[in-house]
């Protein structure tokens, strides 16, 4: 997925900007660092880690033989329910699966 492609997912996602959160996270999960990050919902949290995943993922072309490449854990099946409902919309343009 070119990084245009994601600005203009993100755009239409009603994010004009990187939200403080998303611009807190992105540059430390580019480099390949863990992140913990607590913010309010709504404040774009999720896209906070999915895009570098993506751009990473994107970069790396990586082999799904090998087993999965970004892990998102969640406390309840709701809340993953949720990520993955993101995955998909933000992932259909690019080669990134979601189980």
């Amino acid at each position: 997925m070119q990084l245009c492609c994601l600005n203009l997912k993100v755009r239409s996602a009603g994010f004009s900007n990187p939200t403080p959160i998303q611009a807190q996270t992105w540059p430390i999960a580019l480099q390949g660092r863990d992140i913990v990050a607590i913010a309010k919902t709504g404040s774009g949290k999720t896209l906070g880690y999915l895009m570098p995943a993506f751009i990473l993922l994107r970069q790396r072309r990586n082999n799904s033989l090998n087993g999965p490449t970004v892990l998102v854990l969640a406390p309840t099946r709701e809340l993953a329910t949720q990520i993955q409902e993101e995955v998909f919309k933000f992932a259909r343009s690019s080669r990134v699966s979601c189980t």
